[in-house]
């Protein structure tokens, strides 16, 4: 762990420039004779803690990409 922690931009001034989700992923095995494995998962923001769950890894930055058009 790095001793001095990053100043995050207007962290000083107390501005909310920071956003902070959750994520977790899981392998589910397929019950098909193919036997794939895929990634799922959901992605939590922190201040509303919705839920949204996805099939698709491009999902989470997807939904990190609407987060930041948000706060412009």
């Amino acid at each position: 762990m790095p001793e001095n922690p990053p100043e995050y931009p207007n962290e000083s001034n107390g501005e909310a420039s920071l956003l902070s989700f959750v994520v977790r992923l899981w392998k589910e095995e397929s019950t098909s004779e193919e036997h794939q494995t895929r990634w799922r998962g959901h992605i939590t923001p922190v201040p509303n803690g919705k839920r949204h769950y996805f099939s698709d890894l491009n999902e989470i930055l997807a939904f990190i990409a609407a987060h930041l058009k948000e706060q412009r």
